[in-house]
């Protein structure tokens, strides 16, 4: 009888350890849900964010190129979030001893009142730039290039077109969200 239960208590054991590794597997260890079908977390280069602070070299931000892509699109009744890509190439001029960088990214989104545009949603993108102290540094321009990652939402079923902007480039995006 001892052995007998011994042996249960083993089996259910393996059993409840297959399942919580499964568990684990299934869900990118618990980062997403067992059921959902939203896309990963974004990768960033840069770090992300909302609030608006005191920016004193944004003048001297020049965006060269900006590139907009679609990496996860699986838009349907229970899902409404996709996953975008962005990469941002330009430069900084600067004067005297000060190194310029981008320090962050600031990310700011509407939705877009104004049926002229025929977009639903306006995403503005900007670079943040902060300088640092250089000896070394004399004038120049500072190249600088970056690849984000940023998950938007459908506003509704059917065609979406989001407006993302970076200074003076933008780019239009369709995602498409399905019942």
């Amino acid at each position: 009888m001892k052995k007998t239960l011994k042996i249960m208590v083993v089996i259910l054991l393996a059993i409840a350890l297959f399942l919580g590794m499964a568990y684990l597997y299934l869900t990118d260890c618990g980062r997403k849900g067992i059921l959902s079908n939203a896309p990963d977390l974004p990768k960033m280069e840069i770090p992300i964010t909302y609030n608006v602070a005191w920016w004193a070299h944004q003048k001297d931000l020049v965006i060269e190129d900006f590139k907009v892509t679609v990496v996860e699109n699986n838009l349907h009744l229970f899902n409404n979030q996709a996953l975008i890509s962005y990469t941002v190439k330009g430069k900084i001029n600067y004067d005297g001893h000060w190194r310029p960088n981008i320090k962050e990214v600031h990310i700011s989104e509407r939705i877009n009142k104004d049926s002229t545009q025929n977009v639903n949603r306006i995403i503005e993108i900007t670079p943040i730039v902060e300088v640092k102290k250089d000896t070394n540094a004399n004038d120049g321009i500072e190249d600088f290039e970056f690849t984000n990652q940023h998950i938007i939402t459908s506003g509704k079923f059917g065609l979406n077109r989001i407006k993302i902007i970076c200074e003076n480039k933008d780019t239009i995006i369709e995602i498409q969200q399905r019942k």
